[in-house]
Parts: C-alpha cells; sequence; structure tokens
C-alpha cells in the first residue's frame, strides 16, 4: 500500500506539471496560430470580440475591436445566415472569420480540418463577405473633386516638394495560384510566378484614390493605365494637377516619370522630389500587405474570384486609414516593382518634363 500510494502521488505530480504546461501553451503561442475558424466552430461557440482582450485581438485581426464592430455594421444587412452541419453561421460570424483570413491568408483547407467545416464552405464565405466589401467600393475609394485635389497638391508638396501632384501610380503583384486555364501562362510575371497586377493611386494619406485588379501578371503598368477609365479622365483635362509614376509608364502633360540619367542640376532636383514623393505609392502597398498577409500568400482562387479578395482589401485599407487604425510595421517587399527598362517616350512627353523641371527646380 505505500508503494502503490508513492506511485499514486508522483503521478498526481506529473499531471500538474503537464496540465500547467497545456494551459501556458494554450494561453500563449499555440493560441496565436490556432485558426480562428476552429475557434469559431459553431454559432453557439464564444464570440472573438469578447474571448480575447484588446491586444490579442489586435494581433490576430490587424484591426481594433472597434474597427471590427464597425465593419460588422456596415455588413451584417448585406449578408444572410449559412447552414454548417445544419448549425447557422451568422452574418457577423462570417465577417469575423473572413475578416481572419484577409489578415492572415490561411489556406481554406486547414481551417476548415481544425474546425470540421469543409473547405468549400470557408471559401463560400470568404467570397460572400468579400463580394459584400466590394459594395462598398464607392463610399471609400474615389478619386479627389477639384476641391480635394487643390488640397492634395498642398499635402504632396508638403510632404515631398514636388508640385501640382494629385495622385502617385503604381503596379504592384499580388501571387495566385497557376489557373487550370488556357491562357495560365499570361498571368506568369517577368519574376516567373503567376499573378494579378494590381493598378493602383495613393493619397497623400497613403489610402486608395483608384484602384483596377483584373489584369494578368504579364501585362505592363503603362498598358493597364492606358486602357483605365482614369486615363481618359486625364486626356479630357477632367482633372486639373499630375500623377507620378516610374518609368515604366510613358511620360506625358499629366503623369510624370523620372530622369534615368540626369545631368544639370534642375533634373537632379527634379528627380529628389520625385522619388521621395512617389515612395508613398510604394509605402502604401507595403502596409496594404502587411495588415493582410493574403496578399502576401498565394491566393488559391480562380483568378475573378482573387480580384474580388484584392479589391475588398482596398476597400477596408482605406476604411482602416480613416478609422485612424494605426498602420502595421512594414516588412521589406521582395516585390520591388521596378521597370526594367525606361519606356519609349514621344519627344512632346520629354520636353514638358524638360520645360517643368526648368520652371519649379531650377
Amino acid at each position: 500500500f505505500p508503494l502503490i500510494a508513492a506511485f499514486w502521488w508522483f503521478g498526481e505530480q506529473l499531471l500538474r506539471v503537464a496540465l500547467c504546461r497545456f494551459t501556458e501553451l494554450y494561453n500563449g503561442e499555440h493560441v496565436k496560430h490556432k485558426s480562428l475558424v476552429g475557434l469559431l466552430r459553431s454559432a453557439h461557440s464564444n464570440n472573438p470580440l469578447n474571448d480575447f482582450d484588446d491586444l490579442h485581438f489586435l494581433d490576430r485581426f490587424h484591426m481594433s475591436k472597434e474597427n471590427a464592430t464597425e465593419i460588422i455594421g456596415l455588413l451584417q444587412s448585406k449578408l444572410s445566415g449559412d447552414l454548417v452541419r445544419g448549425t447557422p453561421i451568422s452574418p457577423s460570424l462570417q465577417i469575423l472569420i473572413t475578416l481572419r483570413f484577409l489578415a492572415c491568408g490561411t489556406f481554406h483547407r486547414e481551417t476548415g480540418d481544425l474546425c470540421g467545416v469543409g473547405e468549400s464552405t470557408v471559401c463560400k464565405i470568404v467570397q460572400k463577405v468579400c463580394s459584400a466589401i466590394c459594395e462598398l467600393k464607392k463610399d471609400f475609394i474615389k478619386f479627389p473633386n477639384a476641391a480635394e485635389q487643390a488640397t492634395y497638391k498642398v499635402d504632396f508638396y508638403e510632404y515631398g516638394n514636388f508640385p501640382g501632384v494629385i495622385g502617385c501610380i503604381d503596379g504592384c503583384h499580388i501571387p495566385i495560384k497557376c489557373p487550370s486555364t488556357a491562357d495560365a501562362e499570361e498571368f506568369r510575371n517577368r519574376k516567373n510566378w503567376f499573378s494579378i497586377n494590381v493598378q493602383g493611386v495613393c493619397t497623400p494619406t497613403m489610402q486608395f484614390s483608384n484602384i483596377v485588379a483584373r489584369w494578368k501578371g504579364s501585362t505592363h503598368d503603362s498598358r493597364i493605365f492606358h486602357n483605365s477609365s482614369l486615363y481618359g479622365q486625364f486626356e479630357t483635362r477632367q482633372h486639373s494637377g499630375i500623377l507620378l509614376g516610374d518609368s515604366g509608364y510613358a511620360q506625358t502633360n499629366f503623369l510624370f516619370t523620372p530622369y534615368l540619367h540626369p545631368v544639370r542640376p534642375e533634373q537632379q532636383r527634379y528627380n529628389q522630389a520625385h522619388m521621395l514623393t512617389r515612395g508613398l505609392i510604394e509605402r502604401m502597398f507595403g502596409v496594404w500587405k502587411n495588415r493582410f498577409q493574403c496578399l502576401r500568400n498565394t491566393l488559391r482562387f480562380e483568378p475573378r474570384r482573387c480580384c474580388i479578395v484584392i479589391i475588398a482589401t482596398a476597400v477596408l485599407h482605406n476604411f482602416l486609414k480613416q478609422c485612424g487604425c494605426p498602420d502595421p510595421d512594414i516588412e521589406d517587399d521582395d516585390d520591388q516593382h521596378v521597370p526594367i527598362t525606361e519606356l519609349a517616350n514621344d519627344r512632346n512627353g520629354l520636353a514638358y518634363r524638360d520645360a517643368f523641371a526648368l520652371q519649379h527646380f531650377s
């Protein structure tokens, strides 16, 4: 009996140590990497808005609880409840599942396996919610009107000393899985991976004022811009101001590119101001992709649905900027979207740039 009692006591101590260790893991890194969908196993599970404190919620969703609650308020009326194994998933829960996916880019199969929800169901939820978010595009992504353009010119000039700027434009490649269609190779970009080439124009506060997400990865930035409605608006003089772009764009009287080989002092000063000001679009892309890690991972939808997800994240980016949500730290981006060579420019465009540099940077 004393021997049995000793073994019993020793077993209890081991069990206590094991339980303590499990609790530490559960409250620490284990929970950090656990899929949100697993935490939301059913409509009867706890609400993550209540389950996590502010810091842990921000770490998992890349936004505050207040931001998430406001997004739920904007979208809830656009969504209906879905049934999973006979259990309804409320619109608010669908929104949280989607926000978690956008923030971390977790694969659907992984999240589904962890919670017993099929991959197709998770995919359906993400697509439905992202489509609802895209309906808000006109409310949150707007090109500036005449009064706003005057303000933008002041703000851009105060930032980088480049006059007349109402936006900075660039392309950004978002990785996708290889499409199963005959035109799949057209999605392969010059870095040899499949992508959607997204055109973005930024404001002085690093919000999207324009976004085009429908072109295959092999498409040149200049072609995307030339075929956009924004190009037509500038050509017909609907906007009073200029855009700044890299040398992958053609120099015109409304889109200004840098000198590849600046010689004169005013050309060097022009380039310095151009580089500083245009850096805002690269910073905006960095903030956008770091807040929504799904844009850094490979989107595993068909291309059309990838474009919906991309637009949805841009809408949410602007919403969060307008709410004052702090920007995440910007990681080094492997996709420094630098053109290989300068696009061929006509003499009129080059002459316009020379006159502009001489007038404003002498």
